[in-house]
Parts: C-alpha cells; structure tokens; sequence
C-alpha cells in the first residue's frame, strides 16, 4: 500500500517538476512567473474538454485511438498557451504587478 501512493506520488508529480524546472529558467532572466501552476491547471481543462467533446461527436463506439490522443493533447498546448499569452501580455506588456 505504501509503495503504490508512492509510485502514484511520483507519477502525478511529474508535471509539476517540469513547470518548476521551467520557472527556474525564467527566474534566471529576471521574469517571475507564479501563474505557471494556473496556466498547467488551465491546459489540463481544455485537454479534458477536447476529450469530452472529441468523445460526443462519435460516439463510443467509432472513437480513433491516435484522435483520442492527439485532440486533446493539441487542445491542452492551445489553453496553456492561450493562458500564456494573457499572463505575460499582462506582466510585460501593461506592466502588471508578477506577483499578484
């Protein structure tokens, strides 16, 4: 029992290790990025959502398997970079305040 939350604590942490390996490149440049958590968490809705829909549209019985990976993968790249694009046009752009 003990080995497995392990393993599964390892597995769904992955992530968040390759934001925060991100976030210290950035800070070496001078930026502060605290939205990275929020623009992941944004990316990982719209991959649901893109399944979801990908799912109703053909129902599942006629479900493509490299579909079902690709669309919500293109759907989660386009919510994180949309979000993005909203934070650092907000921080550099209008000089909002990085740490709020």
């Amino acid at each position: 029992m003990i080995a497995t939350f392990i393993q599964r604590a390892v597995v769904q942490g992955i992530p968040l290790l390759f934001g925060s390996t991100g976030e210290i490149i950035t800070e070496k440049s001078g930026n502060l990025n605290l939205g990275i958590p929020g623009i992941m968490y944004v990316g990982g809705m719209s991959g649901v959502i893109g399944s979801f829909i990908y799912e109703q549209k053909v129902g599942p019985q006629n479900i493509v398997p490299f579909l079902a990976v690709i669309i919500p993968l293109l759907s989660a790249i386009v919510g994180s970079l949309i979000m993005g694009l909203i934070y650092s046009f907000l921080t550099v752009t209008l000089r909002a305040n990085q740490n709020v």
